[in-house]
């Protein structure tokens, strides 16, 4: 059953996402994202929750792909449509405007969206004490989106140290990982903060691999949101990679002096499943 779910939340995101973006792959959702989101799934989460939270994080993962590209692919570019959208959330929300028929079928696909993980979401033991949190990090995923509609509509406003600061929350990594504290019953309070600190280096981790698998079909897409599309020069670019590469290796060191300070759930464990993220990244350049 809970397997048919998922092909069922599968099925409805290749329809709504062929028809609104037909230039995406369905691949990047049957493959990357389940492969994606497998490979970081917290081990605090029972094998009775995982299924469920995989649902919502494929409607989470599909939002944030819907929304990246009102916001930095040209041919795309819908600021108005995007303040629309940004009035979702995880709580009720009225969205009545006066849209054409096509923004309509945005809308109204996001709406179920988010309807399905709010579903899943409600159920879980620690939902009441931590959904303020996890929508305080869509707040951070939409302030991402929103950057990137300025650095879109002003080419020149583009720089290293804002899309450092900023783009990193478009990867929704963070909130994902939220959802399976949400389900984990021994999640300890005390340890939020040190957790927090290791998601968002794993986040900006998740972040380096995205940059470096898609740098080369965002050029050809004309996207200029990317960490390096500021480099003048291929010397520049090169340099700029290695830094990333470099920065990787730091973060994953960074993250792995946690594992005694965190009980929750394996450090390790998850620093083993970045590791797959990168590998994923990798293996399907040019398709996600």
């Amino acid at each position: 059953m809970s397997a048919l779910k998922i092909q069922n939340t599968l099925n409805e995101i290749e329809r709504n996402m062929t028809a609104l973006a037909p230039y995406r792959r369905p691949e990047l959702f049957k493959e990357f994202l389940v492969q994606g989101y497998t490979a970081i799934t917290l081990s605090s989460v029972s094998p009775d929750d995982f299924h469920d939270l995989l649902r919502a994080k494929l409607c989470m993962g599909t939002l944030i792909t819907l929304y990246d590209d009102y916001a930095d692919r040209p041919s795309q570019s819908d600021p108005e449509l995007l303040e629309v959208l940004y009035q979702l959330n995880f709580k009720k929300c009225d969205t009545v405007r006066c849209l054409n028929l096509t923004n309509r079928n945005v809308l109204n696909f996001a709406s179920s969206l988010f309807e399905e993980m709010n579903d899943v979401l409600g159920r879980l033991p620690h939902h009441q004490h931590l959904i303020e949190i996890v929508s305080f990090d869509l707040m951070q995923f939409y302030s991402a989106n929103r950057y990137s509609s300025l650095v879109t509509a002003n080419p020149h406003l583009g720089n290293q140290l804002e899309n450092r600061s900023y783009a990193h929350h478009n990867m929704g990594m963070v909130i994902v990982s939220m959802m399976d504290l949400m389900a984990s019953e021994k999640l300890k309070f005390s340890e939020l903060g040190s957790i927090r600190e290791v998601l968002l280096m794993g986040q900006r981790m998740g972040r380096i691999f995205n940059v470096l698998a898609t740098s080369k079909r965002e050029a050809l897409d004309g996207d200029i949101t990317g960490e390096l599309a500021s480099c003048k020069t291929e010397q520049e670019r090169e340099s700029g990679e290695s830094n990333l590469r470099r920065e990787i290796l730091n973060l994953h060191n960074q993250i792995a002096t946690f594992d005694d300070q965190i009980t929750t759930f394996s450090v390790t464990a998850y620093l083993d499943g970045l590791m797959k993220v990168q590998r994923l990244h990798e293996k399907m350049e040019g398709t996600i």
